[in-house]
């Protein structure tokens, strides 16, 4: 007879190897309750902002997603604001334009979200206009321009908030079309974005970017800064009716506005921040068109340096790309102090620049020559030097001062 810790192991193996045979599904934690989080896609630099280059509107943009908790999630994908797309796959073709892209992974509680730009350029034949660097809006029953490519094909031109532009009816006819340039009245629509569709004499529809309709007197720029005591321009939309310009205690009414711009003589207030506010002759308020949105009033900079240059440029060794000519230094006084405001570009070991003339050489250079390898930490910013009679005297022979180099970008030069 077999000793009894012998029969207890014997009865354990059975009972493992049964164990081993179950057919029931292991442990899931997966809840309803779990927050989602989306895994991919993902980039190398980890700041969760995606950037997809599409070639052209018949190239789809392909990707997928990982979520967790996988079974409880809904996953959908966003251009502009519009739904485009439901489910861990996206396989789509979209017109020619720069998007804003939102993916969103939400269960019933709760819902995240990675954000990107997908950009979908235009075949080389076709009609296509990008946003300026400053935006592009529209008031309504003005006529109105854009600049952009082939535009002599376009017989018609739609602002929709549809991204797909499946419905044409809204389409106004184009008063003016030539390759790079196409005028046409803005039709009435209610403030917002709107896809910008152009249409050609066979009714195809190409892609173009974003406009904002803006109703009333719009401000687009010339109001963030001012210097005392000079004259001073607000350019815009709309502005032939403005009546006065309040900074900060003070209104100025002696003005003159056209349909583009607003010009009066600023003010003579201390350097420092004041609020800006324009009115119409009638009350209404002006909008200023700024990154947090539409606003009636703006704070505006009274900087007691005077611009020369705005930029920024990236400079070159091989360009004049940052130019001031010797008519617009003509009003510096010699013993003036000119200050070059910089920012460092990521170029690892070389940053070096030179303030000379159009004409390059160790004998049309302003300043002393620098050249500062590995960083900038021992570069001033502003960078500054004196406005001397050989300055003034080597930019009236050569007519412009210029600033080239490697490693920065310019963002202004002032004098004081």
């Amino acid at each position: 007879m077999k000793p009894m810790r012998y029969m207890l192991l014997a009865a354990t193996t059975l009972v493992l190897a049964l164990s081993g045979c179950h057919t029931e599904e292991p442990f899931d934690t997966q809840t309803p309750d779990d927050y989602p989080l989306i895994l991919k896609p993902y980039n190398e630099s980890g700041t969760g902002s995606y950037t997809y280059d599409i070639a052209n509107p018949d190239t789809p943009m392909l990707d997928s997603c990982v979520v967790t908790p996988s079974n409880y999630v809904t996953v959908r994908w966003f251009l502009d604001g519009q739904l485009v797309c439901e489910g861990l796959k996206i396989n789509a073709c979209f017109p020619a334009g720069v998007y804003q892209l939102k993916i969103t992974a939400s269960t019933e509680k709760y819902e995240t979200f990675r954000t990107g730009t997908v950009t979908v350029h235009p075949y080389a034949a076709d009609p296509y206009s990008a946003v300026p660097a400053g935006g592009r809006y529209f008031v309504p029953g003005n006529e109105t321009q854009i600049e952009g490519l082939n535009l002599a094909a376009v017989r018609k031109v739609l602002l929709t908030a549809d991204l797909y532009a499946q419905d044409l009816t809204a389409a106004v006819e184009v008063t003016h079309a030539e390759d790079g340039l196409l005028r046409f009245v803005v039709p009435e629509l209610e403030n917002g974005a709107y896809f910008l569709r152009l249409i050609d004499a066979e009714g195809k529809v190409y892609g173009s970017e974003q406009a904002q309709i803006v109703h009333g007197s719009v401000a687009l720029s010339g109001y963030q800064t001012f210097i005392p005591s000079t004259e001073w321009t607000i350019s815009g939309l709309n502005l032939d009716k403005v009546a006065s310009v309040s900074v900060g205690e003070t209104t100025i009414t002696n003005l003159t506005a056209t349909a583009n711009s607003v010009t009066f003589i600023a003010p003579e207030l201390a350097e420092g921040d004041y609020t800006l506010q324009m009115k119409n002759s009638d009350g209404t308020e002006v909008i200023f068109i700024t990154e947090e949105g539409l606003v009636n009033t703006v704070t505006t900079t009274c900087q007691i340096e005077k611009t020369l240059w705005e930029g920024p440029v990236n400079i070159d060794w091989n360009a004049d790309l940052v130019k001031v000519t010797a008519e617009e230094m003509a009003a510096v006084p010699v013993g003036s102090t000119i200050l070059v405001y910089w920012t460092e570009d990521p170029t690892p070991g070389y940053y070096a620049f030179r303030i000379t003339t159009p004409w390059w050489g160790e004998d049309y250079s302003l300043t002393d020559n620098f050249v500062v390898r590995q960083d900038t930490k021992d570069i001033p910013n502003p960078y500054t030097f004196e406005w001397d009679a050989r300055c003034k005297a080597l930019i009236e022979e050569r007519g412009a001062m210029c600033v080239v180099g490697a490693g920065f970008t310019i963002d202004k030069i002032c004098w004081k």
